[in-house]
């Protein structure tokens, strides 16, 4: 049998490039601070750094534990996400810089139902600088919405 450890995400704890949550809420408050015309609250829960983008009953959620994975959560159900183990600082910082990107999007009103893909309203598109981000709804959300529940 061998002698090695499971270690979460795949990241030994000897990997200087890893980022704690601690960090990536640092790097969130940081890519808040140009957002004046958008209410935002950023926090540590559950071991992830989250930021909450609002502006009316509209909202966004970015979330991360600080690497192995990057996450945007939005108010009808759509989201945005990528596990990625292996990603630098430098990545990471890039890639939760993108993720608010994506965030303020949507809030901002820039979302609009992607044409002919998904289910029923199942994917939206952003427009995120000239970019189009797909955002999709899990599936049981997709069936519940197609049985009407």
């Amino acid at each position: 049998m061998s002698e090695r450890r499971f270690e979460w995400g795949g990241l030994g704890a000897d990997r200087g490039d890893y980022v704690t949550a601690a960090e990536a809420l640092a790097m969130l408050e940081v890519l808040c601070v140009a957002q004046a015309d958008l209410s935002v609250t950023t926090a540590v829960r559950d071991g992830a750094a989250w930021a909450r983008f609002t502006r009316g009953r509209r909202w966004a959620l970015v979330s991360t534990p600080g690497s192995r994975w990057f996450s945007v959560e939005t108010d009808t159900g759509h989201r945005l996400q990528l596990v990625d183990a292996n990603s630098s600082k430098d990545q990471s910082a890039q890639l939760l810089a993108a993720y608010v990107d994506v965030a303020e999007a949507y809030v901002r009103g820039d979302a609009r139902p992607a044409p002919g893909r998904g289910l029923g309203g199942s994917t939206i598109t952003v427009d995120v600088d000239g970019r189009q981000v797909i955002l999709t709804q899990p599936l049981a959300r997709r069936l519940r919405a197609l049985l009407g529940r």
